[in-house]
């Protein structure tokens, strides 16, 4: 059918042709285009029509009778034809100038009703030209709305004058003319006059006031009642009633604007006699915030921060026709519904974050997550609070305007993710999705409602970009960073100001501030916005039908039959008079009935020819004759049916109507796609479905954006796109520029651009000589330019400097000039103090941005402007496609979403389903002004609209006032009108359930309710005695979390079991497997989601779409344990076919629905009997009617029982037996069995597989007994049968080994003969069935092949074809970086995919570990290779240890020494050692023989105190190549020949030995003791550091051999010295990165607090508190280098530790030893560098506080200055003085000049910018004290190269010590590269040396310099030449060789 076909075919659209005629794959039908494209000739035709009628509005003779008729008439055929192009240019032609030239006469003339021939007549001339200008396709247009309004403002005129010119004559003539009773040409002239006359006043506001219009409308009434009754029924005459009517409530809203010269208080108070507070400027107290408003139309849909902090209720209209309201009508009951379903929605919001803001502390600086749960839980919104907000930057975008990147700290459950895993998270996640409300709240508590405009989770490159700029890039999504992450917000009111100017404060902080984004996930803005905005809308123009019946006023008539209000028919069958409709098309064989008004069809003529019931009958004849029918449908009643055959009846009568297309709107996306879905089965196929959510693929290419694909704009649109895409192209532009300055901040060329655009002067004398200023001098010529920029200058300017960049040395300026001053006396810039010179910074900066705020205004007004203009224009194509359907389908909110451009439409049927679950505000939206007959279908017994606020609604006590949730439908239905009631047609005749479930509902709600006699028929349900039963029971609900009661966390395990057996049992009957058979519901999220977890592992769930969004939304906020995916998976080793499923769905979303077996869990129970939310009658009746065969109820009665409605269902169920303790089964093979159970346990003993106990006992297809439990039929026949199987192989003599149920398969048995194969081996064996066919046999034998390519071997298997083979040889070609590649081959050779011959070579990146040794232990960089990048430090276990321990740190962490009593102990010596284990030992080493038996029976050969060795060591038993083994590496002495009395044996634990004397030369003993001639070891020598000795064979330490403790724990010491330094080399980097951002932080927060103080607004800001929070700053910066410091402190270095062993030692076990510390071994600069960078951070922070002296009271800043500057000042003197001097003694010169720049600086600041600079007598000596200190830095620095990075900061200390007021934190691009040279100095693979002043520094590489250097601390020679050191560098061996391979 055309109407699936994929849309308008462009050759049709454009020719009216095309070739391939019907074949075409494209629509050529006219619904999918625009209208039915004319033919050329048609289109010539109507060019030269327009063409003619324009020529005629020029004509001289325009007016004259003749021309005049024939203008009009031309006008009316050109608007009523097909051709939009001359409809919208005729349109045109009357908005320009000789159109309202011609407008202008034609007012202006004088009309006669009898008119001569050549005057104009008034039936003839004026009431054409009334029918011209106010035709609707004119009023309708989209894209001419700008200039249908200049037609109306013309015929307004200045203050309505030239329009009550017109209207009075006009209205005159027509009463004249009324006189004459038998002039039927009246009806269409009032018609006519009171159309114009509406859209006049409509279209002009101030109509409204003028008291000439309310006369001419009480003449138009008076002419209106003239017309005779019987009359008045005519389509003329109830069109111009109507177009009166509206006339009348303008003018109303006119008299409800109170007159300025009365009091708004005093004139407002008598009408609110009920202690009502009234709204706005009408309560007595005043509004109560910023956005309170008497009228809606200026109140903002979201609340504004002045509504959330405020105090005092909202003003909430209540329902009762009693109740005070300001406003009446239509008005009123606009104004009621806009605001109750605000408070319903943006109340929300506006709680929730006032909520937020009065507990900020907690939700979010607090950590207790209990409790931020908790009270989260309370608060009717949900939200979602992402903190440390930073605006990165805005941008424009040309569809979406200015667009605001915001990054965020990643939330806590993400930042432990793997990079795979947080990406799959946010991807799944449906946080922050695309359209998500925000609200970004800073940290004044001030709000911005933002909306979700991008979701990137991961963002690729773009092609345009480098792979650098990619990466320095920054944040730039979701989930690329795992610490914060970044998303793309919009305004929601992009055209406020003060967002504007938010968000522009925001990004121009430099630091992530305190301000959180706060997400609202269950609150869709497109869901209310488009609704709340359309009754804003409405209450400005209340263009809508049936206000009599919507909001009924006391002068309103009605007439009343029998208690019942008559309703009229629609005004379409009023146009032609006794109009009849062809009712065949829903007719048995196309019977012919007709309906007229008049005659209408009866009933029993349409039952009898129809498959309508009687009430259906009844129900389609009211309908089709009343304008407002109201159709009541019981459950299961057929009301869609109903309503599919009223609009099957008004399609087929379209044409003869015009009614245009009809609307058919309902509240579902699901309901409205069934609804349309029936259409098209009954064959119409002009359907367009509005909105995004369909998931019908039926609807797919009828959706509106398919349709308008092919839509071809006019020639108008065309210039208009092309204007509008123009100026977005224009303001894109400037937007990009602007938004980029705004982004980065106010900068000096800014300040200088402005000044040369507003104050040239000033900028002439600031930027005199600059080099990018062209200046003239007085001859006319150019000055020759200096060398300096603008910015540059104005550097200098703001340090305080004069114009030649040095400090003046004259007494400075001190004058503190207000700003007013200086700018009023325009004074010289060169000339003012620094403080002035920064008021006039702070100055100029605020006029730059606030000149940047007015641009940004300007061009987001001009976008908006631009980009609305747009859409109408694409819109305007939509009109014509909407006009060309027959039929529009559309959601209530999708309804309001595009309420501009359906209500151009001509739509005048208007058909709602669900119409009692729609809320009045939406249903509202949708009464079109086109509208004349609207058909509300629906059930008010069931569920009413869904509402966010219990206070709200019906089912409260208090909501009951308000009666949001009341649906339009249930209002009129309650409603009177005059005394009568609103007639309802109600079906009463229910085709779902079987009668005794219907008996539930038909007994307590509906008396009338007949039961089908199909439903009788419905079989039982299979597995159940009964097919009614409730299962009653007092196992009590789960009890609430600790988190908080909430109703929807209610769950019940006891009935979650039954309910998983139940649908068990039932599934396993074979007969339910259809998505529609069975169907759990429950009242509570809780327990569904209690009940998804439990039945996801053994079904398919087939979940509600609302249901899964709120469980999805749940599952989120708490982390649910079980996967959404994993819940829904086929879990179940399925027996038989696929049971399709169940659903699963809460009661609220089940409405609607059906199923062959309900059944039901109601989860409470509990003592107080409170039934919770199935309270209602409307909930009970839906859960009640949803079952067709069956039905079973879980629940405990007594809690249900005190409701009168489940009263009476259960003593129905008891006089019936349907209720009892136990619900009983019925196996269908053994029915006699009774089978009861109460508990899911008993499903399990009594119904195993939905059966019964007894076994099966069938026989199976293959003969043998089923010997399972008793199931059903299906399951019988997939058992499988375990017996041995009993076939044999067709092809050999095999039995099969397999069990009876299983297939045979291939015979698998092994036959083994001599089998030759075609390649010629002989397997060993075979399987059976191979044998049949050898060709097809793989050979396993294993062979050697070339690969093909590459030239590697292969061992593969026989049967292996070696040219597609992927060689798995190791590459091992040579990489880059020397490695070989250690890829497999086939990893590297990549075949080229249309080429395979040509082979590329890609080894990618080397993974060959680094392997480069590290010089702190003996392991080896173990990362990929890096060549170029350092190691990092080694990450593996230290492998230090001793007898007692072993250290637990990392190897690149320093251990900590042993403090256990050392182990060493000889009988040969007096006392033990009593020295800690890390302690070089003073005990003598024993040299006599160990006198120990072994195990043999011989004297050990080892010395005394070492650890004797095992037997195979014995030199009387060890065999001969032990023996002969060297001991004597000089002499050369054997083990045999050895005289180990006099030369014992000392055994290595690395397996070798060696005599005593040997080790002894080798480990160097002479140098640890003193030792007399003979060898005797007399005493320990003082400890001296020494080289570290390894085993003479394999190098092996020597750590274990206690004879060598002297020498090995001296090396062990120096060791740890250089792990020591390596580990605080690596603190040290992060502590230079970590206080170069606080250093900016604090500046930041200084210019962030001055910027604030000196804003028109400042003193709106605490200054208190942003000092208190800077001192904080300030004190954690210092913390962090104290932290460090206490790190390396001498007491914490190894030598510093073991130091204070040896003293507790001495103290306590009155050792004696010779160790003593050397001041030389212990690391002095980490400590010294560090107390510089404290100074450093100190003179940060009261640097920066200093330059708040000239922006806040002088008061105030000498009480800061007291408390905080001088008690720090003195302290950090001292500190100066104190490092000074230990530099010196250390030769640490770096650290000594840094020390005195500090000491100037501090001393500046004393002296020189204290508040009173001038106290201090001596002020003049110290500071030429401080300026000889500081030359004798230049004096070092001039020795010491190395210094030089130093000069920068001596010179800056000059100028502060001058006087000098500016000071600048950035370091040098030298000083950065120091500074990271540092960071390098000790790393872990280097080679280590000493300077000849003991400083330690390492060479990387090869180990050995290659050019000569200086020490970087004392500045003596390092380095050398050709891989030689300099004099005086000595290796560090101590530190580095032997240990780095001996794992010490």
């Amino acid at each position: 059918m055309s109407g699936l076909r994929k849309g308008l075919c462009n050759f049709f659209a454009r020719t009216g042709r095309c070739k391939f005629g019907a074949s075409c794959k494209f629509s050529h039908d006219a619904v999918t285009g625009t209208q039915p494209t004319p033919s050329p000739a048609t289109r010539s035709t109507y060019t030269s029509r327009r063409q003619d009628w324009s020529h005629s509005l020029t004509r001289d003779d325009a007016l004259s009778s003749g021309q005049f008729d024939a203008a009009i008439r031309s006008g009316l055929g050109i608007v009523e034809s097909g051709d939009s192009d001359a409809k919208q240019s005729l349109i045109k032609e009357l908005g320009d100038e000789k159109g309202l030239q011609w407008i202008s006469r034609a007012l202006e003339s004088n009309f006669s009703l009898q008119p001569t021939m050549y005057e104009l007549g008034f039936h003839e001339h004026c009431v054409p030209f009334l029918q011209l200008i106010s035709h609707e396709k004119i009023l309708s247009s989209l894209v001419l709305e700008k200039s249908v309004g200049t037609i109306y403002n013309f015929v307004y005129g200045a203050s309505g004058r030239r329009g009550i010119k017109f209207f009075e004559k006009t209205s005159a003539l027509l009463k004249q003319a009324l006189y004459d009773r038998g002039n039927t040409k009246c009806e269409e002239a009032i018609m006519a006059i009171s159309a114009a006359f509406f859209s006049t006043i409509n279209l002009n506001h101030e109509a409204a006031i003028q008291k000439e219009f309310k006369a001419i409308t009480i003449t138009l009434s008076q002419c209106f009642d003239e017309f005779p009754l019987d009359r008045r029924e005519s389509f003329a005459l109830r069109s111009a009633g109507r177009n009166i009517q509206r006339i009348k409530e303008h003018l109303q809203m006119g008299d409800a604007i109170p007159n300025v010269a009365h009091n708004v208080a005093t004139t407002s108070t008598p009408m609110f006699q009920m202690h009502v507070d009234p709204p706005g400027d009408l309560s007595i107290k005043g509004p109560r915030h910023d956005n309170d408003k008497a009228s809606i139309e200026e109140i903002q849909i979201l609340p504004t921060t002045s509504e959330i902090k405020g105090n005092r209720a909202e003003y909430l209209p209540q329902k009762s026709k009693d109740f005070p309201h300001h406003e009446k009508g239509i008005h009123r009951l606009l104004d009621s519904q806009f605001r109750l379903l605000r408070e319903d929605t943006a109340g929300q919001l506006r709680d929730a974050v006032c909520a937020l803001v009065e507990r900020w502390e907690m939700l979010v600086r607090g950590n207790d997550k209990n409790a931020k749960r908790k009270f989260l839980r309370q608060i009717d919104a949900k939200m979602s609070i992402y903190d440390r907000v930073k605006v990165s930057q805005l941008r424009f975008d040309r569809r979406k305007g200015m667009i605001i990147d915001a990054s965020f700290a990643q939330p806590e459950r993400v930042t432990k993710m793997k990079p795979r895993e947080r990406a799959d998270w946010w991807k799944d996640s449906r946080d922050l999705g695309y359209g998500n409300l925000v609200a970004l709240i800073d940290d004044t508590m001030e709000t911005t409602f933002l909306l979700v405009a991008d979701r990137v989770v991961i963002r690729q490159r773009r092609t345009e970009e480098t792979q650098d700029e990619y990466r320095h890039q920054g944040i730039k999504d979701l989930a690329g960073d795992p610490d914060r992450a970044l998303i793309s917000l919009t305004l929601v009111t992009p055209n406020s100001m003060l967002d504007q100017a938010r968000i522009m404060s925001l990004v121009q902080q430099t630091t992530p501030g305190t301000a959180v984004l706060v997400e609202f996930p269950g609150m869709l803005y497109a869901a209310f916005e488009p609704v709340l905005s359309c009754l804003k809308t409405l209450h400005r123009q209340p263009i809508l039908p049936f206000t009599n019946w919507l909001a009924p006023t006391a002068e309103t008539q009605y007439t009343i039959t029998n208690g019942i209000v008559q309703v009229p028919p629609p005004l379409y069958l009023s146009r032609i008079a006794g109009q009849e409709l062809d009712l065949s098309c829903i007719t048995n064989g196309r019977y012919p009935l007709r309906f007229s008004v008049q005659r209408p069809v009866t009933v029993e003529q349409l039952e009898q020819h129809t498959t309508l019931d009687c009430g259906q009958c009844e129900s389609l004849i009211m309908s089709l004759k009343t304008e407002l029918a109201l159709v009541q449908g019981p459950p299961g009643t057929g009301k869609s049916y109903v309503g599919h055959k009223l609009v099957q009846v008004l399609l087929a009568n379209r044409d003869l109507l015009k009614i245009g297309p009809i609307v058919c709107v309902c509240y579902t996306n699901h309901a409205l796609d069934q609804f349309l879905g029936h259409l098209l089965d009954s064959g119409e196929e002009k359907i367009i479905r509005m909105g995004g959510q369909s998931k019908s693929e039926r609807l797919a290419e009828l959706m509106l954006h398919k349709v308008r694909a092919g839509t071809m704009p006019t020639r108008v649109e065309k210039r208009g796109i092309w204007q509008c895409q123009t100026a977005i192209e224009e303001i894109q532009t400037q937007m990009k520029s602007l938004l980029e300055r705004s982004s980065r901040g106010c900068t000096h060329a800014d300040i200088a651009n402005y000044l040369q655009q507003h104050s040239q002067q000033t900028h002439d004398i600031l930027f005199a000589g600059a080099k990018d200023v062209k200046t003239q001098d007085s001859d006319g010529g150019w000055k020759v330019a200096g060398k300096k920029t603008r910015s540059d200058i104005f550097r200098i300017w703001t340090q305080g400097k004069n114009a030649a960049g040095q400090t003046r040395d004259a007494e400075p300026q001190t004058t503190n000039r207000s700003l007013q001053q200086l700018l009023d006396n325009r004074v010289n810039p060169w000339e003012t103090s620094h403080r002035e010179r920064q008021t006039l910074r702070s100055h100029w900066e605020e006029r730059v941005n606030e000149i940047r705020r007015v641009e940004l205004q300007s061009c987001i007004d001009r976008y908006t402007a631009q980009n609305h203009s747009l859409q109408t224009q694409y819109k305007e194509g939509d009109k014509r496609c909407l006009e060309q359907a027959h039929v529009i389908g559309v959601t209530t909110s999708g309804l309001a979403t595009n309420s501009e451009l359906l209500r151009s439409i001509p739509a005048k049927v208007l058909v709602c389903e669900e119409a009692a679950e729609v809320l009045e505000a939406h249903l509202i939206t949708a009464m079109l002004p086109s509208v004349e007959h609207a058909i509300l279908i629906g059930d008010h017994l069931q569920l009413r609209a869904q509402i966010s606020r219990y206070e709200l609604s019906m089912e409260s006590a208090q909501g009951s006032k308000y009666g949001l949730d009341e649906s339009l439908f249930e209002r009129l239905e309650k409603a009177e009108f005059g005394g009568g009631k609103m007639p309802i047609a109600s079906l009463d005749v229910q085709r779902r359930m079987h009668p005794s479930i219907a008996s539930l509902v038909r007994e307590t709600l509906y008396p009338n309710l007949r039961d089908h006699p199909s439903t009788h028929t419905y079989p039982e349900v299979v597995g159940m005695r009964r097919r009614l039963f409730w299962l009653n029971h007092e196992n009590r609900e789960d009890s609430a979390s600790s988190d908080g009661q909430m109703q929807t966390s209610k769950t019940n395990e006891y009935e979650a079991e039954v309910v998983v057996s139940l649908v068990r049992h039932l599934s396993r009957q074979g007969v339910y497997y259809g998505r529609d058979d069975i169907a759990v519901i429950t009242p509570y999220l809780g327990q569904l989601r209690k009940l998804r977890k439990k039945l996801g592992s053994a079904f398919d769930l087939v979940i509600g779409e609302k249901d899964m969004e709120q469980i999805e939304l749940e599952d989120e906020e708490e982390d649910a344990s079980v996967p959404v995916q994993s819940l829904l998976s086929k879990q179940q080793v399925r027996k038989g076919r696929l049971l399709d499923g169940i659903r699963i769905a809460t009661v609220d979303n089940f409405q609607g629905e059906e199923a062959k077996v309900i059944i039901v869990s109601l989860v409470r129970s509990n003592e107080e009997h409170r039934c919770g939310f199935l309270k209602t009658f409307n909930r009970i009746n839906v859960l009640l009617s949803r079952a067709q065969h069956g039905m079973y109820i879980i629940g405990d009665a007594e809690t249900s029982r005190p409701i009168d409605m489940w009263a009476k269902v259960l003593r129905m169920l008891e006089e019936r037996g349907n209720i009892g303790r136990t619900l009983e089964l019925k196996c269908p093979r053994h029915p006699d069995i009774p089978i009861h159970v109460a508990c899911a346990d008993d499903f399990t003993k009594l119904a195993p597989e939905g059966g019964c106990s007894e076994r099966c006992g069938k026989r199976l297809t293959c003969g043998h007994v089923c010997l399972m439990k008793c199931h059903s039929d299906q399951l019988h026949e997939l058992v499988k049968c375990e017996e041995d199987c009993i076939r044999s192989f067709p092809h050999c003599e095999h039995s099969c080994p397999k069990r009876c149920g299983e297939s045979c398969g291939d015979c698998k048995e092994r036959v083994t003969s001599n089998i030759r194969l075609p390649c010629g081996h002989s397997p060993a064996s075979l399987e059976c069935h191979e044998t049949r066919d050898l060709a097809k046999v793989k050979c396993r034998e294993k062979v050697f092949r070339q690969v093909p390519g590459c030239g590697h071997m292969a061992n593969v298997q026989c049967h292996v074809d070696i040219t597609t083979y992927r060689c798995e040889s190791s590459c091992n070609s040579i990489l880059p970086c020397g490695h070989p590649c250690g890829r497999k081959c086939k990893d590297c050779r990549k075949k080229n995919k249309d080429r395979p011959e040509i082979i590329t070579m890609d080894h990618k990146e080397c993974v060959v570990p680094c392997g480069r040794s590290y010089t702190t232990c003996n392991h080896a960089c173990e990362q990929p290779c890096h060549p170029g990048e350092a190691c990092k430090p080694c990450s593996r276990p230290c492998e230090v240890r001793c007898d007692h321990s072993w250290c637990p740190n990392k190897c690149s962490e320093p251990c900590p020494p042993c403090a256990a009593p050392c182990s060493w102990f000889c009988k040969h010596r007096s006392q033990p050692c009593h020295m800690p284990c890390a302690v070089p030992c003073d005990l003598i080493p024993c040299s006599v023989r160990c006198d120990k038996i072994m195990e043999c029976g011989h004297q050990c050969p080892s010395i005394c105190g070492e650890t004797c060795p095992g037997k195979e060591s014995c030199q009387i038993c060890a065999s001969d190549d032990i023996l002969d083994t060297v001991l004597d590496l000089i002499e050369f002495t054997t083990y045999r020949e050895t005289d180990l009395d006099a030369e014992p044996v000392i055994f290595l634990s690395c397996g070798h030995f060696y005599s005593v004397g040997t080790l002894d030369g080798l480990m160097d003993l002479k140098n640890a003791y003193v030792i007399d001639e003979e060898g005797n070891i007399l005493e320990p020598k003082s400890f001296s550091r020494s080289d570290m000795k390894g085993c003479p064979n394999c190098r092996a330490p020597l750590r274990n051999i206690h004879r060598y403790n002297r020498v090995v724990k001296g090396a062990l010491l120096d060791e740890a010295t250089k792990r020591f330094m390596a580990y605080a080399g690596t603190l040290q980097n992060k502590l230079l990165e970590e206080l170069e951002e606080k250093e900016h932080k604090l500046e930041d927060m200084i210019n962030e607090l001055i910027l604030m103080i000196t804003t028109p607004n400042g003193a709106l800001f605490s200054t208190k508190t942003r000092i208190l929070r800077y001192k904080q700053k300030g004190s954690e910066a210092c913390q962090l280098v104290e932290s460090f410091l206490n790190a390396v402190k001498q007491a914490e270095q190894p030598y510093g530790k073991v130091h204070s062993m040896v003293i507790d030692a001495r103290r306590r076990r009155n050792a004696v030893t010779k160790f003593e510390l050397d001041n030389t071994v212990i690391q002095h600069g980490f400590q010294l560098r560090g107390r510089s960078l404290l100074l450093r951070m100190m003179w940060a922070v009261l640097w920066n506080f200093k330059r708040l002296s000239t922006h806040i009271p002088m008061e105030d800043y000498v009480k800061e200055w007291k408390k905080l500057v001088i008690p720090s000042l003195k302290s950090a003197k001292d500190m100066c003085i104190e490092l000074m001097m230990d530099s010196e003694n250390t030769g640490y010169h770096k650290q000594e000049i840094e020390a005195m720049v500090w000491h100037a600086q501090f001393s500046a600041l004393e002296l020189c910018h204290s508040p009173d600079p001038d106290a201090n007598p001596e002020k003049a000596k110290l500071i030429t004290i401080e300026k000889n200190n500081l030359d004798r830095c230049l004096e070092i620095i001039n020795a010491q190269p190395s210094a030089e990075y130093l000069r920068e900061d001596v010179q800056k200390a000059r100028v502060l010590i001058g006087g000098g007021t500016f000071y600048s934190f950035v370091s040098s691009e030298e000083k950065a590269a120091v500074y990271q040279a540092m960071a390098r100095e000790f790393g872990g693979t280097g080679h280590w040396y000493y300077c000849q002043n003991g400083h330690p520094f390492t060479v990387g590489e090869c180990g050995m310099p290659m050019q000569l250097a200086r020490c970087s601390e004392c500045d003596a020679p390092v380095g050398g030449q050709s891989h030689m050191p300099t004099a005086g560098v000595t290796r560090a061996a101590d530190l580095e060789m032997q240990f780095g391979r001996m794992g010490i």
